[in-house]
């Protein structure tokens, strides 16, 4: 999957992003459906933490991921964790996916053959190709979450309008 592809997907999922957390109160934001599960704004901090590190590795860092240090190394939700206020969420998620835009148009065409910083065994590709197809796969896992906690938790569906 190439850059066309994956710029097709992350912008889907910035329209659906924004679908699933629409009408989502400050106090369903913190809720979960049950102990194990995350909340609907650590999902969604989660997926915009995500969509900051694509873009860093693309050489487009963002002027400040205020997600660094809640989920590296594939740590849990944490209750005394700051994962800012839903509408804080929405602002980020807005400056993450223009950044993320803009990442696609100012990287040159040999960045997706290079060797990705990360590598995943599973994928099976270490291109940078690679690593930003899993991040787009990422995210859109993460966007079924939200969906699925926005149906439980406030009982409306995702929309895809």
């Amino acid at each position: 999957m190439g850059k066309n592809n994956n710029l097709t997907i992350f912008n889907l999922n910035t329209k659906l992003f924004t679908n699933c957390i629409e009408g989502i109160t400050e106090e369903q934001s913190n809720a979960s459906i049950s102990p194990d599960t995350n909340s609907i704004k650590w999902v969604a901090a989660h997926i915009i933490w995500a969509r900051y590190n694509a873009s860093s590795i693309m050489g487009n860092p963002p002027a400040n991921n205020p997600y660094i240090g809640l989920f590296e190394d594939f740590r849990p939700t944490n209750k005394e964790d700051d994962y800012k206020t839903i509408t804080e969420i929405k602002e980020e998620w807005k400056k993450a996916s223009d950044l993320l835009e803009n990442s696609f148009s100012k990287i040159e065409p040999d960045f997706w053959e290079k060797e990705a910083p990360i590598k995943f065994p599973l994928l099976g590709d270490d291109s940078n190709a690679g690593l930003i197809t899993f991040f787009a796969q990422h995210e859109s896992f993460h966007l079924g979450q939200l969906a699925i906690l926005k149906k439980a938790i406030v009982g409306i569906s995702m929309k895809y309008q």
